[in-house]
């Protein structure tokens, strides 16, 4: 199996995101600065249409300028908050690298502006699979698309934690990004993972729920059943992932 880190092209959104901070964060000073100088330096005669003008841009310059530095600001803090790795989904790539073949790959810690951020994808002649990893242990009850635990008095509470929705809303970011990619497949599959001590039962899951020490055995029972892409495509897919 392929084992693919992503660290490039999240490094290089990052560096994009921090220059259009610093970019728009200059722009704003910038602003604010000459709306100053055409408060203060007379540039038309006074009671002039001009001067009414140039007194109307310099009111609202430090808005432009304030918009333009708030939004650098926002953009400067993604840049420098970007996830790079994530050492739960390296785990599980390590497990998987030792029982898969070559024909699959696993891209890990996904993290773009057109996808957000995807803890992990595997690629392979059976589909798209799109990972969900938490540490999680405990007695759990994975019920439709939560997840919950016994409380003090018998009866099932929230466990505090949505895997499972939020791999739902990667799986369906994945697809329209393949389907702005001009591949529509409906072979897009997901599994949440419970890294640590975990007793789960289920009940009509939306997804797979499984523990670490699972994993393989679920995968092979369920999205490893049959081939349902072509080779190619599955190939294509991944390396639109690997480079999103």
């Amino acid at each position: 199996m392929k084992n693919v880190s992503t660290q490039r092209a999240i490094t290089r959104q990052a560096y994009q995101f921090m220059v259009f901070g610093f970019g728009g964060i200059a722009l704003g000073v910038f602003l604010v600065v000459l709306s100053a100088f055409l408060g203060r330096v007379p540039l038309a005669a006074p009671n002039t249409s001009s001067a009414s003008t140039v007194q109307f841009i310099a009111g609202l310059l430090p808005i432009v300028g304030g918009v333009a530095g708030l939004a650098g600001f926002a953009a400067l803090m993604r840049g420098a908050t970007f996830k790079r790795g994530n050492p739960l989904a390296d785990r599980v790539g390590t497990i998987l690298s030792h029982a898969l073949p070559d024909e699959y790959t696993y891209i890990r810690s996904i993290n773009t502006f057109r996808l957000g951020y995807i803890d992990a994808v595997l690629v392979g002649p059976p589909g798209v699979l799109v990972f969900r990893i938490v540490e999680q242990g405990g007695t759990l009850l994975h019920e439709g698309n939560r997840w919950l635990k016994p409380g003090p008095d018998g009866n099932w509470l929230p466990a505090g934690f949505s895997a499972s929705r939020e791999c739902i809303v990667d799986m369906r970011a994945v697809k329209n990004f393949l389907a702005r990619k001009q591949i529509v497949t409906e072979a897009i599959f997901g599994v949440a993972v419970l890294i640590g001590d975990a007793k789960i039962t289920e009940k009509t899951p939306v997804i797979p729920g499984v523990s670490l020490d699972g994993l393989l055995e679920r995968l092979r029972s369920g999205y490893m059943a049959k081939p349902r892409l072509d080779p190619a495509i599955a190939a294509l897919i991944a390396t639109h992932l690997t480079g999103a």
